[in-house]
């Protein structure tokens, strides 16, 4: 049911955001993505979560070499090569590579729950370093920062000892510190960051030094939260989003565009609904029947709330932006169809878990 409201909400603000301008017939587009998403969700559903556990290592497979094939032939789109062009449809590999992953790493720790050897952290870090170096080489660090929470936080679900505990934390610590020294160009740290991530960073701390790009988009997406004020202009009604000022309003921005169509009230409510939608997924974890059923769901929930996260604190102002889509929200395929498989692994665990408990 969550979904379902999300998908209309989705569809019904892209539909008011874009009409009238050269990308009028997005909204009709997002309907057919979702209802295809919908369709995704049920089938996957229908599927018994744990046949995935044997194919996991597939799926693996079949991520590094989409995102191998988009290092070598991917379309460019604001400066990185992260599509395939299929001409009918636009599919972006590092959205996929977020659930595969998912599958791959509860594959991979579900025997190893609360027994885990540093060997075991040690090679869920090899699985995941192909992944995380063909998206950045992209560069998408925006979905690198999800795989890494998605990986964090499914680490720490199965379970570590304190040493081991007290090493993540020391190294998350250090990675941290490597990235404050590669924005202040410290060397050899600074090749981490391109010039164009280090001006996101420093336009993020002081939007008025891009006042006409990077810091222009991020100062109107606050006026147009603050158009909405407290019940919003309606649908189609927003002069911040119908006079174009808001850049990206289907996509990276649509959190804003929400904000000013439903106001203060309707924005607290999507964030209520995702952190329902959240809850409920935690649920499903604590029901599941084995721990490749728990660390899936963990997966998904920790993908979902670091996505709204991050793209609702973009829009407010308090993040950098990092091109993050709202997940169930923001236009795109490839986006809505990997979330809606998510869920529909998610409603698998949790229908075999009725099923069993039932009899």
């Amino acid at each position: 049911m969550i979904p379902l409201i999300l998908l209309a909400v989705s569809v019904v603000v892209i539909y008011s955001l874009v009409m009238g301008t050269n990308l009028d017939g997005y909204g009709v587009k997002q309907g057919i993505f979702a209802i295809i998403g919908l369709a995704i969700a049920i089938l996957v559903s229908f599927v018994d979560y744990r046949h995935f556990r044997s194919i996991a290592w597939i799926f693996y497979v079949v991520s590094i070499l989409l995102l191998l094939y988009v290092d070598f032939f991917g379309k460019t789109v604001n400066g990185a090569m992260n599509w395939i062009d299929l001409k009918f449809f636009q599919l972006q590999p590092s959205e996929i590579a977020k659930v595969f992953s998912i599958v791959v790493l509860a594959s991979f720790l579900q025997s190893r729950v609360g027994k885990l050897r540093w060997l075991d952290i040690f090679v869920s870090v090899l699985i995941m370093t192909p992944t995380l170096y063909f998206i950045m080489k992209e560069p998408d660090a925006g979905t690198a920062m999800v795989l890494c929470f998605i990986y964090l936080v499914m680490l720490l679900a199965a379970k570590p000892k304190k040493a081991q505990l007290f090493s993540i934390f020391g190294l998350i610590l250090i990675a941290v510190s490597v990235v404050v020294l590669s924005y202040f160009n410290v060397k050899p740290m600074g090749l981490l960051l391109k010039d164009y991530q280090r001006q996101r960073i420093a336009v993020f701390l002081d939007p008025s030094l891009d006042p006409y790009k990077s810091g222009y988009n991020v100062q109107q997406a606050q006026i147009t939260i603050g158009s909405g004020g407290l019940t919003g202009k309606g649908l189609g009604q927003g002069p911040q989003s119908q006079l174009q000022f808001l850049p990206e309003a289907h996509t990276d921005f649509i959190f804003a565009g929400i904000a000013e169509s439903f106001g203060f009230a309707g924005s607290l409510l999507i964030i209520f609904i995702f952190g329902y939608l959240i809850y409920r997924l935690l649920d499903i974890a604590k029901a599941a029947l084995d721990n490749f059923g728990t660390l899936i769901v963990i997966g998904v929930a920790a993908m979902i709330f670091f996505q709204v996260v991050i793209s609702v604190g973009m829009n407010l102002g308090l993040l950098p932006v990092t091109g993050i889509p709202l997940p169930l929200l923001s236009y795109g395929g490839t986006s809505l169809f990997v979330t809606m498989f998510s869920l529909g692994l998610a409603q698998s665990v949790f229908i075999r878990h009725k099923k069993i408990a039932f009899h």
